[in-house]
């Protein structure tokens, strides 16, 4: 690990402990986390039990005034699991021709250690803020109830006026909106019978691909197109059912994964869905279905267009590289948005090392550079909301 910054091999040790969910196992990691920041100075830190074996980790460094809302910055622990032949050891965190590899090194232990690293230098610069600062590590960001930060909502133990920084992997962009997401469990029923009298059964498999049909057609009818994510999206992430080549199939369950784009709202989703349900089932006679939610229900989120994270941002990256920070959009929840959506606040934004397209894939990697330049941006954007402030008082 030596000739490396910190940053980067306190990532090589995040990744070198196992977080898979669902198997919710962060408790490792939650001790080696707490275990770091109590060693550094004017940090307070605690813990919160969310259920048994899995524990939020809370760090906190305390500004001179109560009265502006705290930043906080928050990484979750939680990995998906390592699936599929890898090249590499998924919990070496080898580095190789500059990408350090591993099963979350991209998403997200390296927008942890970032996290982690700039409240150190805060500390160890003895730095006078006056809001205070939190950095979070988080559980369960990649289940489907992120019980991390729901816990965070639902204990206040983050106030509603927060400045919120996740540090998923954006690419070291600035991601200022999220796609909404809804997940839906159809069940299809029909009734089986021998594929030589066909005309006896209802084919619930049939009626399982007309609802497909039905709800391709109706979003490619939608009149949302956003200017970075462009259109809504579904897709059907499982379908299975029957149970024999020569039978009609009497069953078929399928799970469906709706993306939405501003402005449209879950509402908008749910009845599209009914809508197509129903007229699948009516076009295969004898057939009905039931649908279901699993998970929460994720409108989209947009930051405040008056939000001071965007100004202060865009002046720390531009302190720290002299170039421009460019913009996007992030296409899944994240800590930051279940708290926004909780609470209703929009001075939301994530910020972090490493490209999307590496997360949850097989030889996971991030660039090291994006971890050193992410975390000098993180720091920057603290002095910078620092000045902000003392300019407004």
């Amino acid at each position: 690990m030596s000739g490396h910054s910190e940053a980067i091999q306190l990532t090589q040790k995040l990744v070198q402990i196992p977080t898979e969910n669902p198997n919710g196992i962060e408790l490792e990691c939650s001790t080696f986390v707490e275990t770091w920041l109590r060693k550094l100075n004017n940090v307070k830190v605690t813990t919160q039990v969310v259920e048994e074996g899995r524990v939020n980790v809370i760090a906190k460094y305390e500004g001179s005034s109560s009265n502006l809302p705290p930043l906080v910055i928050i990484a979750h622990m939680d990995t998906v699991p390592v699936e599929g032949t890898w090249s590499v050891d998924p919990f070496g965190g080898e580095i190789i021709d500059g990408k350090l590899y591993g099963r979350g090194a991209c998403d997200m232990k390296s927008g942890l250690a970032a996290a982690l690293m700039t409240i150190k230098e805060i500390s160890e610069q003895n730095i006078q803020l006056s809001r205070d600062l939190y950095v979070i590590a988080s559980i369960d960001e990649e289940g489907p109830y992120m019980k991390g930060a729901v816990a965070l909502v639902d204990e206040q133990l983050i106030p509603d006026d927060a400045l919120l920084i996740a540090t998923e992997p954006t690419n070291a962009t600035l991601a200022t909106v999220h796609k909404g997401t809804i997940w839906y469990e159809v069940m299809v029923e029909g009734k089986s019978s021998h594929g030589g009298n066909a005309h006896l059964g209802a084919d619930a498999a049939h009626a399982a691909a007309e609802i497909i049909v039905s709800i391709k057609e109706k979003v490619q009818k939608l009149p949302y197109h956003h200017e970075i994510f462009g259109a809504p999206a579904v897709s059907v992430g499982t379908i299975g059912g029957g149970n024999k080549t020569n039978m009609v199939a009497g069953s078929c369950r399928m799970e469906l994964d709706f993306r939405l784009v501003p402005p449209m709202t879950k509402e908008e989703a749910n009845q599209l869905v009914a809508d197509a349900v129903q007229q699948g089932c009516a076009k295969v006679k004898g057939t009905k279905a039931r649908t279901e939610h699993y998970g929460w229900e994720r409108p989209p989120v947009e930051t405040g267009d008056h939000s001071p994270l965007i100004d202060c941002f865009n002046k720390a990256y531009s302190n720290v590289t002299g170039t421009e920070l460019q913009q996007s959009g992030f296409p899944a929840y994240t800590d930051v948005s279940m708290i926004g959506l909780k609470t209703g606040n929009r001075n939301l934004v994530v910020f972090g090392p490493g490209h999307l397209d590496q997360a949850h894939a097989i030889d996971e990697y991030v660039e090291v550079e994006q971890i050193d330049l992410c975390t000098k941006v993180l720091i920057e954007t603290a002095k910078t909301l620092e000045v902000s402030a003392l300019s407004k008082s």
